[in-house]
């Protein structure tokens, strides 16, 4: 079982399938990201290539001393035809709470042989599986390596617990019962301990959130319990029906299940991409009905959905995360359609009593959205992208991280992009005029931390957003997804 090792404090992990990580980097492939820059060389990159060479020497040498003949070379290559089979058919995602639990028939059939066969099959099931998932990504990465290397341990851990309690049953089927859940229940350690040493690596130990960790993993524990027990329901079977009988009983139903239940799933994941299409469009409806409002700042809210995002990856948002963010940005000024246009498109300055009600906006706004459930997370951004870092903003004064990081985000985004944008009134500033206003404001209205994130934005990017006016619809949608 992985996780998915970002960079992120506070995030969520997600335990997966015994001996893998999914996810992002450095040794996952990676949420989508839309022209992301490529991660440098830091000492937590370097520190992650110290975790996964440890892991994989050690898996070397485990396979050099363990793995002995006399080999049952037959049993061997059934193992390794039936996990290519059920490796190529994809895991199913089953979502419990924060947690994701990826079910797959080939961990099934791999800890069946590695019980019937020991070490001999760990190598081989970990080896088909590192061959199948090269072919169908059609390339090797540090990530197929580590899962590589982690799944002969974790196989070799649980083998070894089983097979010492075993020696001692002496045909106690009790015993023998608990020497497979001892073996699964071991997995699940040795599982988790290299998942939160690469962790923690990239994280560095300052950052890496025990609490969160041990949250998710915890409650996985009664299936890897169970996992193991699947290996005695292997062995057992095989008593009667032999080794390559009992593999592909135990192999071929719950491969049926699992084709029957990725199909189910692929359908309701459809169902819910076009209902989530749809809210997205409603979402761009609305933000084309702020613009219209105001011609001067049209196109305002979809370039802020850009400098936002672009902020947020440089922050390591996850996938979840940058949803919210934008949905926030791209509605942030929502609240606006309450307000008069005798104030909101007044061409002189407003006066004290008209500045009052115009701030009422953000409050306005977040009233606006409240019960919509999928806008939780991006009310927060309404309510709050007037406030300063320095506590001097509206609508309620909040300073320093009080503010919800992705107000403090979309701040910065907000400001730039009225820097930049011509007015009847005034001409915009210069790219390189509003960086080093954003700079000059950092720690008074902008996060410092925010501010830094700004900074790692390329001029390129930042100029061609500028440009735009509007978004083709298609391309925010995809945005939004």
């Amino acid at each position: 079982m992985g996780i998915s090792p970002r960079a992120v404090p506070q995030k969520r992990v997600r335990p997966a399938e015994p001996g893998k990580v999914v996810g992002a980097s450095p040794v996952g492939g990676g949420a989508k990201e839309r022209a992301a820059p490529g991660p440098a060389v830091t000492s937590g990159g370097i520190a992650v290539f110290v975790v996964v060479g440890g892991v994989t020497g050690l898996a070397a040498a485990v396979g050099a001393i363990w793995v002995r003949p006399p080999f049952q070379w037959g049993t061997l290559a059934l193992v390794v035809i039936l996990v290519v089979l059920l490796e190529s058919q994809g895991p199913v995602a089953i979502h419990l709470g924060r947690s994701r639990i990826n079910f797959s028939a080939k961990a099934y059939a791999s800890i069946g042989a590695v019980y019937l066969l020991g070490p001999a099959a760990a190598v081989a099931s970990t080896l088909a599986s590192a061959v199948t998932s090269v072919w169908m990504r059609r390339g090797v990465s540090i990530k197929t390596l580590f899962n590589s290397a982690m799944s002969i341990l974790v196989y070799a851990a649980a083998y070894g617990a089983f097979d010492l309690l075993r020696s001692a049953a002496h045909g106690d089927v009790l015993v023998l019962v608990l020497a497979g859940a001892a073996g699964g229940c071991i997995a699940w350690v040795v599982n988790h301990i290299i998942l939160g040493a690469v962790i923690a690596a990239e994280q560095g130990l300052a950052r890496f959130n025990v609490n969160a960790f041990a949250g998710n993993v915890f409650p996985l524990l009664p299936y890897y319990f169970g996992y193991g027990l699947t290996g005695i329901g292997v062995l057992a079977a095989s008593y009667r029906l032999g080794g390559p009988a009992a593999l592909v009983v135990l192999a071929a139903p719950v491969a049926i299940v699992q084709t029957a239940t990725n199909r189910w799933i692929r359908e309701q994941h459809a169902r819910v991409a076009e209902a989530q299409s749809g809210f997205n469009a409603t979402l761009i409806s609305l933000s084309k009905a702020i613009d219209l409002r105001d011609k001067d700042t049209e196109g305002h809210c979809r370039r802020v959905v850009d400098y936002s995002l672009l902020m947020g990856r440089h922050l390591k948002f996850s996938d979840e995360e940058l949803v919210r963010l934008s949905h926030g940005a791209l509605l942030h000024d929502i609240g606006k359609i309450g307000v008069s246009d005798t104030i909101l498109l007044k061409p002189g300055p407003l006066t004290d009593e008209e500045w009052a009600v115009m701030r009422t906006h953000p409050e306005l706004g977040f009233m606006m959205v409240a019960d919509v459930r999928q806008l939780e997370r991006a009310r927060e951004i309404i309510l709050n992208h007037h406030e300063r870092f320095d506590g001097k903003g509206y609508p309620r004064g909040l300073s320093g991280e009080a503010i919800p990081l992705g107000a403090r985000v979309f701040t910065i985004a907000d400001s730039f992009d009225a820097m930049v944008s011509d007015r009847p009134y005034r001409k915009g500033m210069s790219l390189a005029e509003a960086r080093a206003e954003v700079r000059r404001c950092s720690g008074t209205q902008f996060d410092p931390i925010c501010v830094a994130a700004f900074d790692k934005i390329p001029d390129e990017q930042l100029a061609n957003i500028i440009k735009e006016r509007e978004h083709p619809t298609e391309e925010l949608l995809s945005l939004l997804d």
